[in-house]
């Protein structure tokens, strides 16, 4: 006679607690690697997106700074470092002499575009003698002491004055233009450029409240903010001759010779933890415009 088992096969209730147990561990240990890796990726993405944000502001603003003079170039600096006004440079040429009222000029020719997005402030020529700029400021640059078409072209052209022959390249034309007022002392063959005011500026943002942002501004034009957010420590620091580091304290603007932007910027968005990203990118400009030594 064959006994028949009651029992049944299954897991004993210690089991299943141990399994839930196991389980529990894994879940959580899986739940905090994917947590980690959430973090880890949003820190990245943070700093991709900060170094973006000094990187394109970096772009902009070298082509303006390496254009500057060495001597007048600078023409203020706040005290705080934040913010530094620029005679930049736009359009290039040689001086063929002096008429009545103006200063004769044949132009290299320029880009239209940059042309139609300057803002004429003024011109400047440079003395053979001591490769120094001097800065000329018309007394109403927007009104009648605009760049104008010259009115005696030919001395520009004739040999018995400067024969400068002007150039065409690329389709783009060079002009003879007077420049007023004329100036003394320049000579022939003199090279000059039309400038513009533009002050880079590390202010409170529009787009980023309690952040800072770096706006640009034109001088007799507008101002925009072209990049942002920065950290409160975004800032100029300066190189003047005989120091290979640049210095916090805002020296002599006639002994500047370039700049570090020390763009400190931060990430559009707060990482998981509320925090935003900050990269601390520090870039150095030095003038390229300099005079002979």
């Amino acid at each position: 006679m064959r006994h028949v088992s009651s029992r049944r096969a299954g897991f004993t209730l210690a089991e299943i607690l141990i399994a839930v147990v196991i389980i529990a561990i894994i879940g959580a240990a899986f739940t905090r690697l994917i947590i980690a890796q959430s973090r880890f990726f949003a820190r990245e993405y943070g700093a991709r997106t900060a170094r973006a944000v000094a990187r394109s502001s970096m772009n902009l603003m070298l082509t303006d700074l390496r254009m500057v003079q060495d001597s007048g170039g600078v023409d203020s600096v706040s005290s705080d470092g934040r913010a530094i006004r620029v005679i930049v440079p736009y359009a290039f040429g040689m001086a063929c002499g002096n008429s009545s009222s103006a200063t004769v000029v044949s132009l290299l020719p320029t880009d239209t575009s940059a042309l139609r997005l300057a803002v004429y402030g003024g011109w400047a020529w440079r003395s053979a003698s001591t490769g120094r700029y001097t800065i000329v400021t018309p007394s109403a640059p927007l009104t009648g002491d605009a760049v104008a078409a010259s009115s005696d072209p030919d001395k520009c052209t004739e040999s018995s004055q400067a024969n400068i022959q002007t150039l065409t390249i690329n389709g783009r034309s060079g002009q003879i233009v007077d420049l007023k007022p004329s100036a003394t002392g320049i000579a022939a063959y003199d090279p000059v450029f039309l400038w513009q005011k533009v002050t880079y500026a590390f202010d409170t943002s529009a787009s980023f409240p309690g952040l800072y942002g770096l706006y640009r501004t034109v001088s007799g034009g507008s101002t925009e903010e072209i990049m942002a957010p920065f950290a409160s420590t975004a800032r100029f620091q300066f190189y003047v001759p005989g120091v290979d580091t640049s210095e916090a304290t805002v020296p002599a603007l006639s002994s500047i010779r370039g700049v570090d932007i020390l763009l400190n910027s931060l990430s559009p968005k707060p990482s998981n933890d509320g925090v935003r990203v900050e990269k601390d990118i520090v870039t150095a400009v030095f003038f390229k415009n300099t005079r002979s030594f």
